[in-house]
């Protein structure tokens, strides 16, 4: 027999018996294998029906309610349409905004014709005429 010492008390050495971990279904699956194999034709094609529908019913519910479901990816799809659309627009305002910007710059002509529509502004020997409702 052998001896340790811990703590100045002698003590036995003795080997423990480690539990193996099983999960919690795993007799159950064991069993139901067993069982299924001695059981006739008739039965095992009931559960598979009943596999078979249960599985449907599931498929059913995830194309109709899920993450992936199609009036989710119709939505999507129609969300995404209109962010292309506003992606265009954004993007010729843009360039509209850019070409403006280098017409003022640069382009006298531009510059006069803003000078004369917006503000109303005419050379000192020039007569403005203005009609009814301009």
């Amino acid at each position: 027999m052998l001896l340790m010492t811990v703590g100045g008390e002698h003590t036995r050495n003795m080997s423990r018996k480690v539990k193996k971990k099983t999960s919690l279904f795993a007799p159950l699956a064991e069993n139901l294998a067993g069982r299924l194999a001695k059981t006739n034709t008739q039965t095992r094609r009931r559960i598979t029906r009943w596999g078979a529908w249960i599985f449907g019913v599931w498929f059913i519910y995830s194309l109709m309610i899920g993450t992936f479901s199609i009036p989710r990816i119709v939505r999507l799809e129609s969300e995404r349409r209109h962010l292309l659309q506003a992606n265009r627009l954004q993007a010729a305002a843009l360039i509209d905004a850019c070409r403006v910007r280098d017409m003022l710059k640069n382009d006298k002509l531009y510059i006069e014709q803003i000078a004369r529509q917006k503000f109303h502004l005419v050379y000192p020997d020039e007569t403005l005429y203005r009609y009814g409702d301009q």
